[in-house]
């Protein structure tokens, strides 16, 4: 009998963000610059152990249908992506229409962001710390 491969659709986005300012002023600093309006959500609790806690902001581009979540990478009990410790912050970019190339050229362009780029999702180990459940 032949087996069928069923291989999971991954339908975001995730660039890493390298920058040495809290969560809260890179989050004023990309409002400006892309136009959006994050705001702060419940700390993302991480899935495997749910004493981590990290700072969560959001936008919903209601236009578009694009969720954004930017996540910080370290709390003071842990990172969230152990392989990727170099990474302050994670921009999550789910569903709707969206221009990679674009996002990332403006958050290059934000003086606070040292690097912004996009990971590779087929290099990332586990995908399960970055899914968000609201």
């Amino acid at each position: 009998m032949k087996k069928i491969k069923i291989e999971n659709e991954i339908d975001f986005l995730i660039l890493g963000v390298n920058s040495h300012v809290k969560s809260y002023k890179l989050c004023w600093e990309i409002n400006k610059k892309l136009q959006t309006n994050f705001i702060k959500k419940e700390n993302h609790i991480h899935p495997e152990n749910n004493k981590i806690t990290f700072n969560r902001f959001f936008y919903k581009d209601e236009k578009n249908g694009t969720n954004y979540n930017l996540i910080s990478n370290r709390s003071e009990l842990g990172y969230l992506d152990l392989n990727n410790k170099s990474v302050n912050f994670y921009l999550i970019v789910d569903g709707g229409i969206y221009k990679s190339k674009n996002i990332i050229e403006k958050l290059n362009q934000i003086d606070d962001v040292l690097l912004a780029f996009e990971l590779d999702l087929k290099q990332i180990k586990s995908i399960t710390p970055f899914l968000i459940n609201d």
